[in-house]
């Protein structure tokens, strides 16, 4: 048997009301007076990367601007962390690129940290403590530092991948007042964040006599620093690494050839006395490994490197011509299979 109900047109346009009304309302998850705007702009003037070339015609280093940023406010008194938002909305203005959105938090004193998320290479140790929050990179595999010749430094030498460009702003002492709407938060100047990159970047160059017969070369340098610290992002003293980075051969048809790269390093130790070297490891075309150790430790102090970032050293490598060359040298990186364990000397 079929029921029938029928509404007076009243009561029908009543109950079609409340179901509209309930159907768009939206309810917030939590008081709006507890959330916050945030904004963060990046500063993407990078030298050697994005701006300030040696010469433009070269390779460049990879370059993205970063998909997601971390904004956490951190306890003033333990500081630890209490609230963390990961802001994905992307946008650019005349300003600049920027990320935007809403962290929730009650009110009360505050850290603010903030950083890119996503990075490569670059990793963030105790990220849940402002004061202890480290960012760093990994060392370099097994099979890589099998390929090397042998260093002086032996197996307790940390080699290391330099760093992706890690964008970092942070506010010491931000207060938050209680509120029943939503409100921004700001610097100290009363702005919104902009996050720098706390890496740098050198771009290096050395010229090679019979540089057509190298197949691929390497660097390393000592006396950077393996890690920097989030909340002033210095780096950190302690930690002594060496920075391993590919090389690439320039200027074939001129003169002077010349090898080249742009390494990127949280920057060398504080400490004025440390002695900084490099290590040029090369492999020919007929399966030699050739290396060279040069002290730069002067090269960090010259106008180049403090205005531009550039190390030019004034040395010249000497790459002696195979006794049955093989090859033109066109392939710059073969496999590590493919090279003979023949061990020598470059000559300066």
């Amino acid at each position: 048997m079929k029921r029938s109900i029928t509404l007076l047109p009243a009561t029908a346009a009543l109950l079609a009301t409340a179901l509209l009304t309930t159907r768009c309302e939206r309810r917030p998850l939590v008081d709006a007076g507890n959330t916050h705007y945030v904004r963060v702009y990046i500063d993407e003037e990078i030298k050697n990367v994005t701006t300030g070339f040696y010469n433009p015609s070269l390779v460049k280093p990879d370059y993205a601007t970063p998909e997601m940023f971390r904004v956490a406010l951190y306890d003033l008194t333990t500081g630890q962390i209490a609230a963390e938002r990961y802001l994905r909305n992307r946008h650019t203005d005349a300003r600049g690129v920027y990320y935007d959105g809403y962290i929730v938090a009650e009110p009360g004193d505050y850290r603010l940290l903030t950083y890119n998320f996503g990075t490569e290479t670059t990793i963030i140790d105790q990220s849940h403590f402002y004061h202890e929050a480290v960012a760093r990179t990994n060392e370099i595999s097994t099979v890589l530092r099998h390929s090397l010749s042998v260093r002086a430094g032996g197996d307790e030498e940390r080699i290391v991948y330099g760093p992706d460009h890690l964008f970092v702003d942070r506010h010491s002492g931000l207060s938050i007042a209680p509120r029943e709407d939503v409100d921004t938060l700001y610097n100290a100047a009363g702005d919104h964040f902009t996050a720098r990159s706390i890496v740098l970047s050198y771009y290096l160059q050395v010229r090679v006599k019979g540089a057509q017969w190298i197949s691929s070369a390497a660097g390393l340098i000592t006396g950077m620093a393996g890690s920097a610290t989030l909340n002033d992002g210095q780096a950190r003293e302690e930690d002594p690494v060496t920075v391993y980075f590919e090389m690439h051969r320039g200027g074939l048809d001129t003169n002077e050839p010349f090898i080249y790269t742009t390494f990127h390093t949280f920057g060398k130790l504080p400490d004025v006395n440390n002695e900084l070297s490099i290590t040029f490891d090369v492999r020919t075309t007929d399966g030699r490994a050739l290396t060279t150790t040069i002290d730069i430790t002067d090269k960090f102090s010259e106008p180049d490197a403090i205005e531009h970032q550039w190390i030019l050293l004034d040395q010249v490598l000497n790459i002696p011509e195979p006794e049955e060359p093989e090859g033109s040298g066109d392939g710059f990186a073969p496999g590590v299979d493919d090279w003979e364990d023949i061990e020598t000397d470059i000559i300066i």
